[in-house]
């Protein structure tokens, strides 16, 4: 049995829908089809769904896009994601792996920047700031540019 959507969550997806379409919160239902019922192109969909990231501070992989038609599925979407970055914030294996891969990750990217900034570094010419005088030679009254 699938667990009752939580009213905050569906209160604030219904207030965006809203927001974006310029209606009263009140005419839109979780039954509502996001293209059907409520008119919605592609591209406002996505806008949408941006919004709702916003909002939960969430992220919406791409391949969860053709799930979400209606608002109701759109809520429990949202409720679904928000139990389950709960569960990791409050299950400390969870959190120590996904810690030690976003260390990794960071160690990788330093690793992967630092040779590159040492080959800079050791390009640039200790005068760098200062152009360099070109050394003659005075040899009579020619001026000769040593090579």
């Amino acid at each position: 049995m699938t667990e009752p959507i939580d009213p905050a969550v569906t209160s604030k997806i219904v207030q965006a829908l809203a927001s974006y379409l310029k209606r009263d919160p009140a005419s839109i239902t979780e039954s509502h089809h996001l293209r059907d019922d409520l008119g919605l192109d592609s591209v406002a969909i996505i806008e949408l769904l941006f919004e709702i990231e916003e909002r939960f501070k969430l992220q919406i992989p791409d391949q969860d896009l053709p799930g979400l038609s209606t608002v109701g599925s759109v809520a429990a979407y949202v409720q679904r994601r928000l139990a389950e970055s709960k569960s990791e914030s409050t299950n400390p294996s969870t959190a120590a792996g996904k810690s030690k891969s976003a260390k990794s990750s960071t160690t990788k990217t330093a690793a992967a920047k630092s040779p590159s900034t040492k080959k800079a570094a050791s390009a640039k010419p200790a005068s760098a700031g200062k152009p360099k005088k070109a050394s003659t030679v005075t040899s009579g009254k020619k001026k000769v540019a040593a090579r």
